[in-house]
Parts: structure tokens; C-alpha cells; sequence
């Protein structure tokens, strides 16, 4: 168990006790508004009240272990549900909330009758640490030259590499510490078929499968026939193609760098609220809990949330109301709105979803479902957004919406008073590549770029594709100089690829212009100092980073 889940896990117990030592409180409070309410069934505030807190209480005493008391409010609620005037409120009914009061403090002097479910390794596949960001992978190549050359490529795409010349260094490393995923040439100086033999005594190693994938001076069958007896995940053939073997490698072992979800828990109450967020970022997600509905929108403008979960009975104002609020405003019409209610009338929830929400769940709701549930909404979610703002074949963001987020940051910066950096970048002599080597090569090569722009810069930048070969960067919370240190880099390594293709290998190199705000306080200027910026370095012979005259 790593620190960080036991650390999680001790959070939601020291929460549950919480919880547990506040229930005689909350079961006083409830047998006052039911005394006000049993002596003036008129009286619809007390009524309210009353009704209230027996929700709140059915929606989260399971969340926090104590099943059978929120099953039995459940119960209560919906019997409350049923008597719809004051007429109603006969002897008989008095009496049935009388015993089902008094059998609520039986039920919580028996303390928590179950617990929850923790989230397993595999709900929890967000929280990335620095292993899986860096994954290893062990070569297996006796050629000295491509083993440094295969060790010098993958390095540029934040991979561990580890080479080995024969089978015996290759199973100590295995040994010592697994790899991530292995990389071995079928044909060693110990036989034509080492690498394959190899494989499986490799697997023995481990406690977990690890991908394995082959190379090869030959593209014959036998050869792809002992790789698939071996096991093996791929086979590409010499000169390898390092760009489809980066695009492989980044499949197997499941490196899809994201930024974390974001999620708003809206719920009146604090303790829930606080267990909610306990399970979420135990996943490895980031959350704000609004525990008054009127700082919603001024939490969604500044945190960006991927959802919204929110409670459909609060005091101050319905989940429903505030579902309209936010869908007041335009570029909130596409957030996903999740209602967590013990509501189970079929027609109030699809009310609900018709005056704002998008999605319903019930409380109480295991962490792990809650986990995955959001995970789901949010996976689709981006999903869409992705389709819709950004580049097809990049990746990025597209002109329109890399504009809008400058946009935004422009604003952010002026209201922090804080630096932000802006810069072009546009590939050096990219017509040529279209013209030598064809199209299909020419967007391998731009997406090879993004590809290193993403996985070199801090998640905090914005990256986009600006149309063509060219691309721009936004740098929040950074001086120019500093920007043109991390572009320089990027410059260097990007240099440094190696592009293949049938008519030969070649390497390209990038010319970039960086601009900062203040001074350029608008977008226009920004963009326009940035281009003059990059167009100096063009023809100041290319290949370089510069930073515009106000710098």
C-alpha cells in the first residue's frame, strides 16, 4: 500500500468518526423539528425542516458506514413523501414516525455496520507517480552503435532505457527491478533466435506480465513466427522507424498523459462533501468542495471543472435552481451536471435532467462506484471537448480555441498580476519534406512535434497548433528568459530525431519567437510580437530561439 492510498484511507476514517460522533446532535436536531412538526402539521417550514434533515441524513450515513440507519431515514422519507398535505397527519401515521424515530437511536448505538469498499489498483489508474510518467524499458541489442542510438531516441520521449549486450545483463537488470516493457533483437551473437528464447525466461522474472517487443535485421516468417510464439507485441524491422516505435511503445504500456480530472462537489453539507472529495482525490482526481451554492460560478471560472457533482435538496437554493444558474451562461451550457440524490421518484429526476443536469446518481454510493462513475462522465466528457476544440491530427488545440485560451490567460495574468510568456514555433524548411518525402510524411512529422512539445513542457502550458507547420505555446507564471531556456531545450532535442524513410533517413530543426505580457497587453499584440519575433529568427538563419525587442 503506497503512503499516498493509506493516507487517503486514514483521511476517510477520521471523517467517518467525525460523522459518528456528530449523530447524536443530528438525531436531536431531528427529533425537535419532528415535535414542532407533530404538534402543527400546518406549519410548512417546520415540516420542511423536518423533511430535510431526515434527507440529508438517509443520503449520507451509508456513505460513512452506517447502512441500516440511512436505509431506515430512507424509509422515513419516503413515507414523509407520501403524506402531501396536513390532512394526512393522522395518529396513526404520528405514531409510525414516533417508532421510527425511537428505533434510530438503537441503530446508531450499534456504531458503523459496514464498511466501504476501497477503490482498487485498477479504479485508481489516474494517479499517475513518477515511475509510470518515466516508464523503464530494457534493451536487449548487442550492436553498441544502435543500442545508443535506440537508448539517445527514446530518452527524447521521456523513457528510461537501460541497454544490454547479452541475455545474462538483461535478466540480472529483470532481477534487481522489473522492466516496463522490453525491447530485444531476435538476433544476438549467442543465436539467430535469442531474443525470442529469451522472452519467456524474462517473463519468469517478474510478478507482473511486461510487454515485449522485437527487432529485426530480416522480415521473414520464421522470424515473425518465433515472435509470436514468444509472445511478443510488435515487430518493426531495421533501420527502425523510431517515431512508430515511440507511437508502440506509448500504446503498450498505457502512456497517455493527461491532466488530472477536476471536479466541483457541491453539497450543503460539509462532512459529505469532505468524504466525496477524500474518495476523488484518492484517485488521483482534484476537487473544490462548495458547501453554498452561491459561489458556484466564481469556483467554475477559476477552477474549470471537467463535472460538476451536485445535491438536489440544499437549504439555500435546489440543486435544480443551481443547475439553471450556471446553464445561464453560455460557455457553461456543455458542463456536465451530475445530481447525487436519495431522490428515487423517477419523474423528479427526469425533471431534474431536463432543467439542467445531465446525469443522476444514488446516495449512498460506494467510493468505488462514485470513482468510476465520474470517470466514465469525465473520460466522455473531454472526449467530446477534444472533438470539438482541438486539432485532428496534433492533438492540440486547434486556431480558434489555442486563441480563446490566450485569451483567458491574458486575463488571468492581469488580474494575478503575474508574468506570461507566448511563443510561436514553426518547423524550418518544412515544404521540403512535403516535397521530398510526400505528405503522409510531412504530418508524421508535425505530429511528432506535438508530440515532443507536450511531453517536454510543465502541464500548466497550453500548447497548440496554430495552423500548418506552425505551433505556439503559452507559458503561464513565466519570464521570458526562462521560457527561452525550455524552448532552446526543445529545440535540441527535436534536432536530434531521427525521421526514416524508405528513401532515406533525415532530421529537421525548429526556429521559434517568444513575447511576454506586459508590455503586449492584448491578444493581437501578443501574436503579432510573437510572429515578429520568430520571423527574425528565420532569417537570422533559422534553427534558434528569439526573444522579441521588448524582452
Amino acid at each position: 500500500m503506497t503512503d499516498k492510498h493509506a493516507d487517503k484511507i486514514a483521511k476517510l476514517r477520521i471523517l467517518q468518526q467525525t460523522f459518528g460522533a456528530q449523530l447524536p446532535d443530528r438525531l436531536a436536531a431531528i427529533r425537535r423539528a419532528w415535535a414542532t412538526s407533530r404538534l402543527h402539521p400546518e406549519n410548512d417550514t417546520a415540516r420542511q425542516e423536518f423533511y430535510r434533515l431526515i434527507h440529508g441524513l438517509a443520503g449520507s450515513a451509508g456513505t460513512f458506514g452506517y447502512y441500516e440507519l440511512g436505509e431506515r431515514a430512507k424509509q422515513l422519507e419516503e413515507f414523509l413523501l407520501r403524506i402531501t398535505h396536513p390532512s394526512g397527519w393522522d395518529e396513526a401515521s404520528k405514531k409510525s414516525v414516533d417508532g421510527t424515530l425511537a428505533r434510530l437511536d438503537a441503530v446508531v448505538e450499534k456504531g458503523v455496520d459496514r464498511m466501504q469498499q476501497e477503490p482498487s489498483a485498477a479504479t485508481l489508474r489516474q494517479e499517475l507517480s513518477t515511475d509510470q510518467e518515466h516508464k523503464r524499458i530494457y534493451v536487449l541489442e548487442d550492436d553498441a552503435l544502435l543500442a545508443t542510438e535506440i537508448a539517445s531516441q527514446l530518452k527524447l520521449f521521456g523513457y528510461d532505457v537501460r541497454t544490454h549486450a547479452d541475455s545474462s545483463a538483461i535478466r540480472k537488470s529483470q532481477q534487481a527491478r522489473p522492466a516496463d516493457v522490453f525491447l530485444l533483437d531476435i538476433e544476438l551473437r549467442e543465436g539467430t533466435l535469442e531474443g525470442p528464447r529469451v522472452a519467456p525466461l524474462l517473463q519468469q522474472l517478474g510478478a507482473q506480465p511486461v510487454p515485449a517487443v522485437f527487432i529485426s535485421a530480416h522480415d521473414r516468417w520464421s522470424s515473425r513466427l518465433a515472435v509470436v510464439r514468444a509472445g511478443g507485441s510488435a515487430y518493426f524491422t531495421k533501420p527502425l522507424d523510431f517515431i512508430a516505435l515511440v507511437e508502440r511503445l506509448d500504446q503498450l504500456v498505457g502512456r497517455t498523459p493527461h491532466d488530472p480530472f477536476r471536479v466541483v462537489i457541491v453539497d450543503d453539507s460539509a462532512l459529505l462533501a469532505d468524504h466525496y472529495a477524500a474518495v476523488l482525490q484518492g484517485a488521483g482526481m482534484e476537487t473544490v468542495s462548495v458547501n453554498h451554492p452561491a459561489q458556484l460560478l466564481e469556483v467554475i471560472s477559476t477552477f474549470v471543472p471537467d463535472l460538476v457533482i451536485m445535491d438536489l435538496h440544499m437549504p439555500q437554493c435546489s440543486g435544480v435552481e443551481a443547475a439553471q444558474v450556471i446553464r445561464q451562461i453560455p460557455s457553461y451550457g456543455g458542463l456536465p451536471i451530475v445530481f447525487l440524490s436519495t431522490e428515487s421518484a423517477l419523474q423528479q429526476q427526469l425533471n431534474a435532467l431536463k432543467l439542467g443536469g445531465d446525469d443522476f446518481l444514488k446516495k449512498p454510493i460506494e467510493d468505488v462506484h462514485l470513482v468510476a462513475a465520474v470517470s466514465i462522465r469525465v473520460e466522455r466528457f473531454r472526449g467530446l471537448k477534444k472533438l470539438m476544440t482541438c486539432d485532428s491530427l496534433t492533438g492540440l488545440l486547434n486556431h480558434i480555441n489555442l486563441k480563446l485560451a490566450l485569451e483567458r490567460e491574458l486575463a488571468l495574468a492581469k488580474r494575478r498580476d503575474a508574468a506570461l510568456t507566448f511563443a510561436m514555433v514553426d518547423i524550418d524548411h518544412f515544404k521540403s519534406v512535403n516535397d521530398r518525402f510526400g505528405h503522409p510524411m510531412g504530418d508524421r512529422v508535425i505530429k511528432t512535434t506535438a508530440r515532443l512539445i507536450t511531453q517536454r513542457l510543465r502541464k500548466t502550458d497550453i500548447a497548440g497548433r496554430y495552423g500548418g507547420e506552425e505551433f505556439a505555446v503559452i507559458l503561464p507564471d513565466t519570464k521570458p528568459a526562462i521560457a527561452r531556456a525550455v524552448l532552446d531545450d526543445l529545440r535540441k532535442k527535436f534536432s536530434e530525431l531521427v525521421f526514416n524513410h524508405e528513401s532515406g533517413e533525415f532530421r529537421l530543426s525548429f526556429s521559434a519567437g517568444i513575447t511576454k505580457a506586459p508590455p503586449h497587453t492584448t491578444l493581437a499584440d501578443l501574436i503579432h510580437s510573437a510572429d515578429q519575433a520568430l520571423y527574425k529568427a528565420k532569417h537570422a538563419g533559422r534553427n534558434r530561439v528569439v526573444l522579441d525587442d521588448d524582452n
